[in-house]
C-alpha cells in the first residue's frame, strides 16, 4: 500500500510548502528525478523505470538510488512495495505525493527562488506587506466544525462481463481532482463499489450524504446493482422509483443524485422531490464522457463552485474529449430550485 504522509495539509500548509521546497532544492539528478514522477501517468514506477524515463545513464545508479530514497524520506514522492506494478521485480515503485501533487508549483518555486519563500507568511513567521502584518491562523477544531462539509456517496456496480465500464478509472481521477481542490478537506468521498441496494442505503444511513453518486449500467427504468458475490459476476435491475423510495427514507435526503448511467433521464419523476436536483444522462454514454464528466464536475463542487457551474464544466470537459456526446448530460432541479445559487462545499 502506498504510505501516507505525514504532512498536514489543513494547519500548516504554508509551513510545509515552504519546507518541501527547501528540501527539493536545486540538485539536478533529484530535480531530473523529481519532475520525471510528477510526470505523465499515474502508474508507480521502479527506479529503473525512472532512470530510464529520465535517460540518466546506469553509472548514475547508486547516486539515482541515494536521491530517490532522499525525496520519500524528504515526504516529496510516495513509495510502495512493488505488488506487480512493475515488471523488473524491483522491491520498491514510487509515485506521486498527493499533497506535494497538488501544490507542486509552489514547492518548485520556493526551491528555484529562496526569496519567493521569505515572502510567504506562516503562522510562524508574519510577512509585512503595505504596513500591514500578514499572520496566518491556526485552524481551530471549532473553525473546522463551523465550516460546510460534503460527503458524497460514490456508488459503482460494473457485473456485465460482456461489457465492462472503467468505473475505477472514474472514481481514481475524481479522488485525485478532489485531493488537489481547494476545499478538499471540505468534501469527502465515500467509494462503495460493487454496489447494490443494501449498500446505498447503509450509505445514506452512516453518511447523511449531500450527493449520491451512481456510475454502472442504466437504461431508461432503473439502473444495473451488483449481486455482491464473488463469482460469477452478475446484475440486478433497480428501479429508478425503488431507488428513490430508497433515498426518501431517511430524515435528510440528499441534495443531489447524479446517475452518470445511459439513459437515466427517466429517473426525473421519481427523485424531484425529495432531492433538489439531479444529474442524468439522456442516452448512451461512453466511458471516456462519463469519466471526462465526473471528474470536472466533482473539480468544481470541490472549489466551491455552484452546481449550475459544475455541471456546466463538466459538459466543456465532455465536449472537449468527445464533442457528439456533449449534449448527452441534463442537469433538472426541483421547483423553487436555483441551480446558480446551490453551492454544495
Amino acid at each position: 500500500m502506498i504510505r501516507q504522509s505525514v504532512i498536514d495539509p489543513t494547519g500548516n500548509h504554508e509551513e510545509n510548502v515552504e519546507r518541501l521546497g527547501k528540501d527539493l532544492g536545486k540538485a539536478q539528478l533529484r530535480r531530473k528525478l523529481f519532475n520525471t514522477v510528477y510526470g505523465r501517468g499515474s502508474r508507480p514506477r521502479s527506479k529503473k523505470e525512472l532512470m530510464a524515463q529520465a535517460h540518466i545513464k546506469a553509472k548514475d545508479s547508486q547516486q539515482a538510488q541515494n536521491e530517490i530514497e532522499y525525496l520519500y524520506k524528504k515526504h516529496l514522492i510516495d513509495r510502495a512495495k512493488n505488488e506487480g506494478y512493475a515488471a523488473d521485480r524491483s522491491q520498491y515503485v514510487y509515485s506521486k505525493n498527493e499533497f506535494v501533487r497538488a501544490n507542486r508549483e509552489k514547492i518548485v518555486r520556493v526551491a528555484d527562488n529562496p526569496k519567493f519563500a521569505a515572502r510567504i507568511p506562516t503562522k510562524r513567521k508574519p510577512v509585512v506587506r503595505g504596513g500591514k502584518t500578514i499572520v496566518v491562523k491556526t485552524i481551530t477544531r471549532r473553525a473546522l466544525k463551523g465550516k460546510k462539509r460534503l460527503d458524497v456517496l460514490y456508488s459503482t456496480a460494473n457485473p456485465d462481463l460482456q461489457s465492462p465500464l472503467r468505473v475505477d478509472a472514474e472514481i481514481r481521477q475524481v479522488q485525485e481532482v478532489v485531493r488537489g481542490s481547494k476545499l478538499r478537506d471540505s468534501v469527502a468521498l465515500h467509494y462503495r463499489p460493487a454496489a447494490n441496494l443494501t449498500s446505498i442505503m447503509d450509505g445514506l444511513n452512516d453518511l447523511e450524504p449531500g450527493i449520491v453518486h451512481f456510475s454502472g449500467h442504466g437504461f431508461s427504468g432503473g439502473i444495473a446493482v451488483d449481486h455482491a458475490k464473488v463469482k460469477p459476476a452478475l446484475g440486478k435491475v433497480v428501479t429508478f422509483d425503488l431507488l428513490a423510495k430508497a433515498v426518501s427514507a431517511v430524515d435528510n435526503p440528499p441534495q443531489v443524485i447524479v446517475l452518470n448511467s445511459c439513459h437515466s433521464a427517466g429517473a426525473k419523476s421519481a427523485f424531484l422531490p425529495p432531492a433538489k436536483a439531479i444529474v442524468v444522462m439522456g442516452d448512451s454514454i461512453s466511458d471516456l464522457a462519463a469519466t471526462a464528466f465526473a471528474a470536472r464536475f466533482y473539480a468544481a463542487i470541490a472549489s466551491g463552485q455552484s452546481l449550475q457551474a459544475a455541471f456546466e464544466q463538466g459538459l466543456v470537459a465532455i465536449e472537449a474529449v468527445s464533442i457528439s456526446e456533449a449534449k448527452t448530460p441534463q442537469l433538472l432541479v426541483a421547483n423553487g430550485v436555483n441551480a446558480k445559487k446551490l453551492v454544495l462545499a
